[in-house]
């Protein structure tokens, strides 16, 4: 395994991860917004 082929290897696996965080925060924002949209209807 060269050192090219273990930093893309690496970079892939951190842009991964930064697009689970991505998604958890966006999903969080989604269910705070529907929450209080709710809290104001109801």
């Amino acid at each position: 395994m060269t050192s090219v082929e273990y930093k893309s290897a690496r970079r892939e696996r951190i842009r991964e991860i930064l697009i689970d965080i991505a998604a958890g925060v966006v999903s969080n924002l989604l269910v705070a917004a529907l929450a209080t949209m709710a809290r104001l209807l109801f």
